[in-house]
C-alpha cells in the first residue's frame, strides 16, 4: 500500500509508471513546494501516457498561472471544466481568471451559470453576479492573444495549494446541489467513482457543512484511491 502523503514513495511510484493515476498527486506537492519546474515534468510526462487525466491538467494549467503564462492556464482550465463539469476548483479558478483577462460578460457569466447549476446559493457565484450587473455587464472584450499582467497572486481567492482532487478518471456525473450528500459520497465511494466522490465532498465543503466530517471522508477516499492502484 503506497502512502499518497510520502512524496518519496510517490516518486517511486512515478519512476516505475508515469502514466500512474497518482502522477497530479506528486506534481501538486512540487507546486506547493514553490518546485515549478519538476510540477511542469511530472504533469507533461503523465498526459503524454494519460492524456484523459483532469487533475493532472488541472495541476499543470496552476503551475502555467504560477508561470504567468495565462493563456495556457486558460486553456487548460477550459479543458478541465468542459472534460469533468462538477471539477468545481477549475472551474472557479478559470472565473476568476476570465475576470482578470477582461473575457467579454457572456463567457464569463456562461462559467458561473454552470457553477450556480451545481450550486444555485453559492454565494462567491452570487457576488461575481452582483459585480456584474453594477458594471453593467462589465469586463471589456479583450482579445485572447493581448498580454496581462497578472499572477496568481493577483486573483482573488485563489489558493496556491489546494489539494490535488483524485487522480482517476471516472465516469462523468450531473452533480446536483439535491444529490450533494454525505449519502451520495457513500454510493459513489461502494461504486469506486472516487473521484466523483471528492467532487461531491467540495461541493459539500462549498456549501458551509461539517468540515472535520468532509476532512475525514476525504481521507478515506483518497486512501481507496491508493489502495485501488496497487
Amino acid at each position: 500500500m503506497i502512502d499518497i502523503l510520502d512524496k518519496r514513495a510517490l516518486e517511486n511510484k512515478f519512476a516505475e509508471n508515469f502514466g500512474s493515476p497518482l502522477f497530479p498527486v506528486l506534481a501538486d506537492m512540487y507546486l506547493a513546494e514553490g518546485d515549478l519546474s519538476r510540477a511542469r515534468k511530472v504533469c507533461e510526462a503523465g498526459l503524454d501516457h494519460d492524456s484523459t487525466n483532469t487533475d493532472g491538467k488541472f495541476v499543470l494549467a496552476r503551475v502555467a498561472l504560477t508561470e504567468e503564462k495565462f493563456a495556457a492556464a486558460e486553456k487548460l482550465f477550459k479543458l478541465v471544466v468542459d472534460e469533468n463539469q462538477s471539477h468545481f476548483n477549475a472551474l472557479r479558478m478559470l472565473i476568476k481568471l476570465e475576470f482578470q483577462l477582461k473575457r467579454s460578460p457572456k463567457t464569463i457569466q456562461k462559467y458561473i451559470n454552470r457553477l450556480l447549476h451545481f450550486l444555485p446559493n453559492d454565494a462567491e457565484c452570487i457576488k461575481w453576479m452582483n459585480e456584474m450587473r453594477v458594471d453593467d455587464g462589465a469586463p471589456a472584450k479583450q482579445n485572447e492573444s493581448d498580454p496581462v499582467a497578472i499572477s496568481e497572486e493577483t486573483i482573488p481567492g485563489v489558493i496556491k495549494t489546494n489539494k490535488a482532487p483524485a487522480p482517476v478518471k471516472n465516469q462523468a456525473y450531473n452533480v446536483d446541489t439535491s444529490m450533494a450528500t454525505f449519502t451520495m459520497v457513500q454510493v459513489l465511494k461502494s461504486q469506486k467513482h472516487y473521484g466523483q466522490a471528492l467532487s461531491v465532498l467540495e461541493a459539500l465543503e462549498s456549501a458551509g457543512l461539517d468540515k472535520n466530517k468532509i476532512d475525514q471522508e476525504k481521507e478515506v477516499v483518497l486512501q481507496c484511491i491508493s489502495e485501488s492502484k496497487q
